[in-house]
């Protein structure tokens, strides 16, 4: 490989802040509202001029997890920011219970009894987002890449961003790395883990597409809502996305497959004759990339057996979706996530919330869930915030402070079980 030496320059500074949140996804988006809302100074940077990540850029287009999707499923475990934004969305029309794609019981669509899952629509989840986050004081920057961080030994000082003004630093008491990829984490040197290509039980990435021009009230596979449904495109396999090469040409693959694709649906289901595909995400869904080796990595063994732990911030309950070879249900009401899987191990300054947090292949494969990735995005936001305004390391934080406050603002962390755990994990 054949290197060039970048001239050092001078570049100038866009701001200081108590909080910088880099990515806009469902655990961005909602970190950034948390934080903003618990008084911290912050800014949140995006690629795309829209917040949602793979709920909008990739077309996922249903929020699940929200409770068990099958009993026991009297507790909601997604409450908070993530049931605000659900809610908000149902109340305008633009989100409703469907049975599509997801078998499950639907409820009364009503606070504290939301149903196990939620089709949407994502020009409406693209407004309701950016309205909540402009609404909580949060910045923000679209058009914006993260390129590089600002250490001080292990500890994140700020970053340094890419957009149309050029090339900027930040400053920032506590980073949310929100980039699905553990960008900002993996950039600090943080250790991390990534499951190799060939192991079969990598969950493989696919293109998102949206179809319309069936009649109304025909059989249609996909996230069904209102007269357009979405549907799960050609898969990639197992690839390395979070190499800009192979995602390239990953992107390039499903695209160039996706007519073929849709044929092929077409041949199945008679009543799409004359539909059409009328939008291809703007991203390749990427299912899993690098997983930030947390102080804590939640395991398989504690998602099967509802486990409890002193520093839960958030709980899951969505079933194991592949790795068994069938969709394992939980027997339980949820499993909660302790405060550490958001601490890597040997960096500081620094939280990580979505996909790259701290967990073995079989929990990710419950807590990717949306829902659970809005509770963990909160959780993630709030605790930035306090570290920041207390100028404490993350790490140092009262936990009792941090549930406390998550409680009061309406998160769900297990208190409100309706039956004791059976597992209790300590430190």
């Amino acid at each position: 490989m054949k290197f060039y030496t970048e001239p050092q320059k001078e570049i100038p500074i866009y701001g200081e802040y108590d909080v910088v949140v880099v990515g806009g996804g469902c655990a961005g988006f909602t970190a950034a509202i948390a934080s903003a809302r618990s008084g911290a100074k912050t800014l949140i940077i995006e690629q795309f001029p829209f917040f949602g990540g793979t709920a909008t850029a990739s077309l996922m287009a249903t929020i699940v997890g929200i409770r068990n999707q099958v009993k026991p499923d009297d507790l909601q475990v997604c409450k908070g920011i993530g049931e605000e934004f659900i809610l908000n969305m149902v109340e305008t029309g633009g989100a409703k219970h469907s049975s599509n794609a997801y078998d499950s019981t639907k409820r009364s669509d009503k606070k504290g009894d939301l149903s196990y899952n939620y089709a949407f629509d994502t020009e409406t989840f693209k407004y309701t987002a950016l309205k909540m986050v402009v609404e909580s004081g949060c910045d923000i920057l679209f058009h914006t890449y993260f390129s590089d961080v600002i250490m001080e030994g292990n500890k994140i000082k700020g970053i340094i961003i890419e957009n149309k003004s050029g090339r900027q630093a930040v400053f920032s008491k506590v980073i949310v790395d929100s980039s699905g990829d553990g960008d900002v984490a993996f950039r600090a040197g943080a250790a991390f883990w990534q499951i190799k290509e060939d192991e079969a039980h990598r969950l493989d990435d696919c293109l998102m597409y949206k179809i319309a021009g069936f009649p109304e009230g025909s059989k249609v596979p996909g996230s069904l809502f209102k007269s357009s449904s979405v549907l799960w495109g050609p898969s990639t396999g197992h690839h390395n996305g979070a190499d800009a090469k192979t995602l390239t040409d990953m992107e390039i693959e499903a695209r160039l497959k996706v007519h073929e694709h849709f044929a092929g649906v077409k041949e199945k289901n008679p009543d799409l004759k004359d539909a059409n595909i009328i939008d291809t995400s703007v991203l390749l869904g990427i299912r899993q990339t690098r997983f930030i080796e947390g102080i804590y990595k939640i395991t398989g063994e504690d998602v099967l057996e509802g486990a409890s732990f002193p520093d839960s911030i958030a709980m899951g309950a969505n079933p194991v979706i592949r790795y068994y070879g069938y969709r394992r249900f939980l027997t339980h009401e949820g499993y909660e996530i302790p405060y550490r899987c958001l601490i890597p191990k040997d960096t500081y300054g620094i939280l990580v919330a979505g996909r790259c947090m701290s967990s073995d292949q079989i929990a990710y494969e419950s807590w990717r869930a949306m829902a659970h990735i809005l509770n963990i995005g909160e959780a993630a936001g709030t605790a930035a915030a306090l570290s920041a305004l207390k100028n404490v390391e993350p790490r140092d934080l009262d936990i009792k402070l941090l549930r406390n406050t998550l409680i009061e603002n309406g998160a769900e962390i297990g208190q409100g079980r309706t039956t004791p755990p059976k597992v209790i994990r300590e430190y």
